[in-house]
């Protein structure tokens, strides 16, 4: 069923309906873009993916969001799916007013699957985040408290007095003539409809009643309404207030459903869902925060059973029978055998079936990704000598290895396949990865031919001289740097020893940038000796890699893998024409190190906390936080 703001209030009934008598709901979402950069690494942790993704696509706009409920018929021993596509816009006053990136590319996308853009604009519902709601909600309430009150007389600007004196005298002669009822001042702005609000309210006070009124093609005029008796002023107040509060609850739309779903605490599935998770826990619900483990908090709190099908269907027993998990090649491949489809009947008026084809309709292909949801769990129901008909609604063995894991298909394909909302993330050795400095004229042929001795590689540039170089064969890494630290034209470092250096490089930048503003204002303080605790780390992460190739390695090779303090400098500043001897680095390093501790950082106590045990009060602690520590 297609929900815009025409049919909004009508349908949400129906919705939250649907919400309840379901096993589980899948859902999808479109936006106006993903990504504005490309700085992913296929070496990333979960925390730093998280970081990047939401720095790079938090400013696009969530404009469509399917939900498909599926609900389970006893009687005939199958599925029904009630699905509901939903065109998302905020539309500003009573809301905030949104700015937003798009994506050339996107939109695109989008227009060539025939998205209408005219109606997303024109009929998209609204939406804000609880703490914005809670914030206007409150300020209305204030507000029309001193509907009857006169308060901060304005002065009226000479330039306007005549024309306040001439609406005055138009609006006498309207109440003393007795014929209309409304009379209506166009063609004023929001200052002067504050001006007319003070003037008139206080010269007829008893005699009219002032509202602002839209007209269709957006203009806002001030309305006069003469009053005919004394319980008619109060009257019209009380359906101006009903007016605003109508319009209010408008622009909290869509947002009420992402509360009903969050409230009904039920499955949710969804494919390749970490944007569609976390732009309805920005819109919906409250900014996100910084902090990783924060966010993993709130997201568990508002969304606590979470099941991604691009991730199930990357893991065992169906890793080896699907070649491709996009969504549609996914459901082709479950289709055939060994897997099969359920029978999934859809809902009068407001569901789809299997002859419908409406890939990226974010209702349609919601309903898609519960299909292939239910043919996976009927397959390993199968192997288990279980019934997979239906869902259960605890989290049955069959669920529990995949609930709460997000798929990360950067990552993937090296070995961070998922992020953990519920548990400790993956969180394996990078003994294999190495940071790779080489000529400017090389290019990934000569990159490969150098690795080959040690078989394939995975190969990301990090600049034109720099790259990070994984070798498939784990166990050949200790070789490359055996002999690779050898080599006159190159410098490798561990893929450990590349992060301390890289944290140094940035903490330097940083204190740089802070000491050129400070200097503007005034002269800074000297620099206290500086990070100890980052040089430890650096030593600590040597030592651990010269212990790792102990038992092969000869006093010769255990010398290369400890590059010089000057060759370690060198590889934190490539683009830095002048190199400084040990000594220097090594008292910046110290230096920096003691400005680093000299920063209070938030304790865990300052951060937004949820309880799992209670979600109403989880639910309540992250809807009413303005901001994060």
């Amino acid at each position: 069923m297609e929900v815009t703001r025409k049919n909004f209030n009508e349908v949400l009934p129906l919705v939250k309906d649907s919400i309840q008598r379901s096993d589980f709901l899948a859902i999808d979402t479109e936006f106006t873009g993903l990504m504005n950069s490309r700085e992913l690494s296929v070496f990333d942790t979960p925390s730093e993916y998280y970081t990047k993704v939401v720095n790079s696509s938090s400013d696009f706009l969530l404009i469509q969001f399917g939900l498909c409920a599926f609900c389970f018929d006893k009687v005939n021993n199958h599925y029904v799916n009630e699905a509901y596509n939903f065109y998302l816009f905020p539309r500003g006053s009573p809301g905030p007013e949104k700015m937003f990136l798009c994506q050339s590319s996107s939109l695109d996308f989008l227009a060539a699957q025939g998205f209408d853009f005219n109606k997303l604009i024109r009929d998209g519902i609204s939406y804000m985040t609880g703490p914005t709601e809670s914030k206007l909600r409150e300020a209305l309430a204030e507000k029309q408290k001193n509907y009857t009150v006169v308060k901060n007389i304005i002065p009226i600007p000479e330039e306007h007095k005549q024309y306040i004196k001439d609406v005055c005298e138009s609006v006498k002669q309207f109440v003393n003539k007795g014929v209309e009822s409304e009379m209506v001042i166009d063609k004023c702005n929001l200052f002067i409809r504050r001006l007319l609000y003070q003037e008139l309210g206080q010269k007829f006070k008893d005699k009219v009643f002032l509202d602002s009124r839209t007209l269709e093609n957006k203009d806002r005029v001030l309305v006069v309404t003469r009053l005919t008796s004394d319980t008619h002023n109060a009257a019209k107040i009380q359906e101006k207030s009903k007016k605003e509060w109508e319009e209010f609850e408008n622009a909290v739309g869509f947002s009420k459903v992402a509360q009903l779903i969050s409230e009904s605490r039920k499955l949710i599935v969804g494919h390749n869902m970490i944007l569609d998770i976390l732009h309805t826990l920005n819109h919906f619900f409250q900014p996100l925060p910084e902090d990783y483990t924060s966010f993993k908090e709130f997201a568990h709190c508002m969304l606590p059973r979470l099941l991604d099908t691009k991730y199930m269907s990357s893991m065992p027993p169906f890793k080896e029978e699907v070649n491709s998990n996009v969504l549609q090649h996914l459901y082709a491949t479950l289709s055939k055998s060994p897997f099969s489809l359920p029978k999934v009947e859809a809902s009068s008026g407001r569901g789809y079936s299997r002859t419908d084809d409406k890939q990226h309709e974010a209702g349609y292909d919601a309903y898609v990704t519960g299909v292939c949801f239910l043919a996976m769990h009927a397959h390993v129901a199968a192997m288990r000598g279980e019934s997979g008909a239906r869902v259960s609604a605890e989290d049955s063995p069959i669920l529990r290895p995949f609930l709460d894991k997000l798929y990360l298909s950067k990552t993937a394909y090296q070995d961070i396949p998922y992020m953990n909302l519920n548990g400790d993330d993956p969180n394996p050795p990078r003994d294999h990865v190495f940071y790779f400095t080489f000529p400017k004229e090389w290019q990934r042929n000569e990159i490969n031919q150098l690795f080959s001795p040690y078989g394939a590689v995975t190969v990301q540039f990090v600049s034109e001289t720099t790259a990070l170089v994984a070798l498939l064969n784990r166990k050949k890494a200790k070789d490359v740097m055996k002999v690779l630290t050898k080599h006159s034209r190159i410098k490798i470092l561990p893929f450990d020893l590349y992060k301390v250096t890289s944290k140094m490089t940035e903490e330097q930048q940083r204190l740089q940038l802070t000491a050129k503003k400070t200097t503007a204002i005034n002269k800074p303080e000297p620099l206290q000796p500086v990070q100890q605790e980052l040089k430890v780390k650096e030593e600590q992460v040597k030592n651990s890699v010269s212990i790792r190739h102990k038992k092969n390695s000869t006093s010769e090779v255990g010398q290369a893998e400890e590059p010089s303090p000057k060759k370690r400098l060198r590889s934190t500043s490539l683009n830095e024409k002048k190199e400084k001897s040990p000594s220097q680095a090594t008292n910046e390093t110290e230096e920096k190190e003691e400005e680093r501790k000299n920063v209070t950082w938030p304790s865990d106590s300052d951060r937004a906390n949820g309880d799992a045990a209670a979600p109403a009060q989880c639910v309540a602690v992250f809807k009413e936080s303005d901001s994060w520590a």
